[in-house]
C-alpha cells in the first residue's frame, strides 16, 4: 500500500452541486421555507440526482437545509433566538481569526487584505455620491460594498492559517450572511441614519487591518469584537 493516497486537485460535481447550492440559499434565490427535491435541483444544475444527493447530505449536516421525506427538503428558516445565538458565535470566531492574522498572515496575504480595502474604498465613494444625488438608494446600489465587506473579512480568516477556525467559520458564515441579505431591504427603508451606519462599519475594516498588519493581535481582535457586536446590534 503506497504511503500517501494521490492528491485531488479538482472539484467533484457533488462538490460544485454543493458550493451552488449553498449560494442560492445564502443568495435567497432558494429562500427559507422552499421545498426543493433531488429531481427538480438535479434538472436546475443540469446534473445526474447522485452528486445532488450528495451535495444535499452535506447542506444537511450545515442544517441550512431539513429533511422532509427520502427525496424532498426544505429549506432552514432560522428563528430570532438562534439567529442570533449564531451571530454571537460568528463574531467571537472573527475576532480570534483577527488575532492570529496578526501573527499568521504571510505578506501576500497582508497585500490582498489591503487591495481589497482599495477596492472597498472605491465602490464605498460610488455609493456616497449616488446618495449625494438625492436619489432613494435601493438594495442593490448597497451590492458592492456589501460585497467588499464579505471579502474583506474571509481575507481576514483565511489570514488566520488555522484550518480548524476556518471549518467553524465557514459553517456559520452561511447563516449569518444570509440573514444581513433578508434585513439589507428594511435597513435601507429606514432611510439616512441606517445608511450611516453601514458606512461606519466599513470603515472599522481599516482600522481593523491596520492593527493586523502591526501584528497586535489582541488590539486586531478586541477591535473585531466591537464591530462584531455593532453589526449585530444592527442585524439583530
Amino acid at each position: 500500500m503506497p504511503d500517501r493516497l494521490p492528491q485531488l486537485t479538482s472539484p467533484t460535481l457533488a462538490d460544485q452541486a454543493y458550493d451552488a447550492l449553498r449560494d442560492a440559499i445564502i443568495s435567497g434565490d432558494l429562500a427559507p421555507r422552499e421545498k426543493i427535491t433531488e429531481r427538480g435541483l438535479a434538472d436546475r444544475l443540469a446534473i445526474s440526482p447522485t452528486p445532488v444527493r450528495e451535495a444535499l447530505r452535506r447542506l444537511e449536516q450545515d442544517h441550512l437545509i431539513e429533511r422532509l421525506g427520502p427525496r424532498s427538503v426544505q429549506v432552514t428558516e432560522l428563528d430570532d433566538g438562534t439567529a442570533g445565538e449564531i451571530r454571537l458565535v460568528e463574531g467571537t470566531l472573527r475576532a480570534l481569526a483577527a488575532r492570529l492574522a496578526a501573527t499568521n498572515a504571510t505578506d501576500a496575504q497582508l497585500a490582498h487584505i489591503e487591495q481589497l480595502l482599495d477596492q472597498g474604498d472605491a465602490a464605498l465613494a460610488e455609493l456616497r455620491a449616488a446618495k449625494a444625488s438625492g436619489e432613494p438608494l435601493r438594495p442593490t446600489d448597497l451590492a458592492p460594498v456589501l460585497q467588499a465587506t464579505r471579502e474583506f473579512h474571509l481575507a481576514i480568516n483565511e489570514a488566520s492559517n488555522n484550518l480548524v477556525l476556518l471549518r467553524l467559520l465557514k459553517l456559520v458564515d452561511a447563516f449569518s450572511l444570509t440573514q444581513r441579505l433578508r434585513n439589507l431591504d428594511g435597513e435601507l427603508r429606514v432611510g439616512h441614519e441606517a445608511y450611516e451606519r453601514v458606512l461606519h462599519r466599513y470603515d472599522e475594516h481599516r482600522v481593523i487591518f491596520d492593527a493586523v498588519r502591526s501584528g497586535d493581535g489582541e488590539r486586531a481582535e478586541q477591535l473585531m469584537l466591537g464591530h462584531a457586536a455593532r453589526d449585530a446590534l444592527v442585524n439583530g
